[in-house]
Formats: C-alpha cells, sequence, structure tokens
C-alpha cells in the first residue's frame, strides 16, 4: 500500500529547540514538505490550514511567526488576467536556513533520588 507515493522530506532535529508551538512545527513541516528538493513552494492557506489540522486562522498566524522568527520568507505573488486586472495569487514561501539556536535559558540541573546535593558534583 503506497501513501501519497512514499515522499520524504528532511528536516533538521535543531527545529524542536526554538519552542515553537504544535502548529508553527506542522506548518514548517507541511510547507518543508511541499518545498521537496526546492527552497520554496506556494500553498493556499486554506490547503495549509487543512493539511495540517487547523483553520485559516490558526495556519496564518503559525505563517506570520515563522516568517518573524526567520525560518520563512513570504512574498506575495500576483498575476494579471486577460482584461490587465492584477490579482493576489497564493503566496511564495521561501524556506530558509535555520536561525542560530537560542541560548540556553539557565544551567541544567540534576538531581537524583537519595541525594542531598548533586548540583555540586555535576558543576565540580
Amino acid at each position: 500500500m503506497s501513501i501519497l507515493g512514499e515522499h520524504y522530506f528532511k528536516t533538521s532535529n535543531a527545529v524542536y529547540c526554538y519552542g515553537l508551538s504544535c502548529w508553527e512545527l506542522a506548518v514548517y513541516g507541511y510547507l518543508r514538505s511541499r518545498a521537496g528538493s526546492k527552497d520554496h513552494c506556494w500553498p493556499s492557506m486554506q490547503t495549509i490550514a487543512a493539511a495540517c489540522g487547523c483553520s485559516d486562522t490558526t495556519a496564518r498566524k503559525a505563517v506570520d511567526e515563522l516568517a518573524r522568527r526567520g525560518f520563512i520568507r513570504k512574498v506575495a505573488t500576483y498575476a494579471t488576467d486577460r482584461k490587465g486586472r492584477r490579482r493576489q495569487c497564493n503566496n511564495t514561501y521561501y524556506l530558509l536556513e535555520l536561525p542560530p539556536l537560542p541560548a540556553p535559558k539557565g544551567k541544567l540541573t540534576y538531581h537524583e533520588a537519595g541525594t542531598e546535593d548533586v548540583e555540586d558534583q555535576c558543576t565540580a
């Protein structure tokens, strides 16, 4: 049984270190899968929302946040019809290199059950 032609996409495991919401991760993964080996894709907002199982508003917020944080670049795309009228089409989404990882927020402290103060041992 074939599932969508069994196509796969690669993304860095580092994407989980940025504190993205589940919707932002879903939208980023979907855009990454649609781009394939290219660095861009142009699905409609309705298509993104349907594929990610969320509302258009949630998908739009996720796209805006991904763009704000430097994961993607969103470019409005326009077409001209036969009568010369210009209208907006689907946006083009360019997938960018992952931004630098955020610095750790604090020092990790490990505790084992039954020990009084393991923190000193970990920092020594």
